[in-house]
């Protein structure tokens, strides 16, 4: 699949478990503090993309220093956002803009926009949870390079690494 010219560098930005769950029962599989304070860190500035379900799991709307996107069918508006009917639209409005976007989720929002993404940050957690929304596994995939991968942390309640997975370039 030939990948479209756009103005705006986009990267998903998630954190998985063992098995590639990225949430359970409609919120995060885990509370890590290092992986909040590496995500706000990481999209500070930025602009930020998501699905409805995402964005009204958030206790606090909306996140600041960021300009907020939402991604929805039945939302029109939200306070402190840009709301997009479409995947198609949000496309559209990225290639007008030239700050870096990062995906934030739900699970079909990443499947959708993975395509139009040249990195992928992941906090790996190294245990299972049985989660029910997953990302694509990408250590799998062709399409994907770990660039690079931090020496696994012992956070206060779980094993963690930060990982970048770079889209391999395939020169003609």
């Amino acid at each position: 699949m030939e990948k479209k010219t756009k103005t705006s560098r986009m990267s998903a930005i998630l954190a998985a478990d063992n098995d590639w769950a990225i949430g359970k029962d409609g919120g995060l599989l885990a509370h890590i503090p290092e992986d909040m304070k590496f995500f706000k860190s990481t999209t500070k500035g930025s602009i930020v993309v998501m699905g409805r379900k995402t964005w009204d799991s958030f206790p606090k709307r909306p996140l600041p220093e960021r300009e907020n996107c939402v991604i929805s069918r039945t939302m029109s508006q939200a306070e402190g956002a840009r709301v997009f009917g479409s995947v198609e639209a949000f496309i559209e409005y990225a290639k007008s803009t030239s700050g870096e976007i990062f995906v934030i989720g739900g699970g079909e929002i990443y499947r959708q926009l993975l395509p139009e993404c040249d990195r992928v940050f992941v906090t790996r957690i190294f245990e299972s949870f049985g989660g029910d929304t997953f990302f694509p596994d990408i250590d799998a995939s062709p399409e994907w390079e770990c660039t690079q991968a931090s020496s696994p942390i012992e956070s206060k309640c779980r094993r963690i690494r930060f990982m970048l997975y770079e889209r391999k370039r395939h020169d003609a």
